[in-house]
């Protein structure tokens, strides 16, 4: 397989997921709230990313949170992002999106294993896809 297709393919495959709850989320000292979705949550780094209206995704402390929306993500956070992974399965979510629609038909997808490529399909819907596109002239 080409592997310009092959990256084309996989990248394809990080883009889109569904969207998640939005919550409003309040600043530690409260004068400050925002609507966004929780995407990531890292305990080690102490980071949260969250989806803002408009589609822009922010990565902050979780310090600059209030006490509530820390307890929430200490209590629910994991639990949300495993369940939007998991979700409904590859298939049906890949079916309803326009491009993700064409990954979930056999045969589409590759992946090197060792030093060669063999036939993969997705099992969870992919958090993103990366648009990659080259042209020779």
């Amino acid at each position: 397989m080409n592997p310009k297709i092959l990256l084309f393919a996989a990248s394809l495959a990080l883009l889109g997921q569904g969207p998640l709850a939005a919550r409003t989320w309040t600043s530690g000292d409260g004068s400050k709230t925002f609507e966004g979705e929780l995407r990531a949550l890292s305990e080690r780094a102490k980071t949260v990313t969250v989806l803002m209206e408009g589609g822009k995704l922010r990565t902050f402390k979780i310090s600059l949170l209030s006490e509530e929306d820390r307890n929430f993500l200490r209590k629910e956070g994991h639990k949300i992002i495993l369940a939007a992974s998991a979700g409904k399965g590859a298939d049906n979510t890949l079916q309803e999106q326009k491009i993700g629609k064409n990954l979930a038909k056999e045969g589409i997808l590759s992946k090197l294993e060792g030093e060669s490529f063999v036939g993969h399909k997705l099992t969870k819907t992919p958090d993103y896809y990366i648009v990659y596109f080259s042209a020779s002239w």
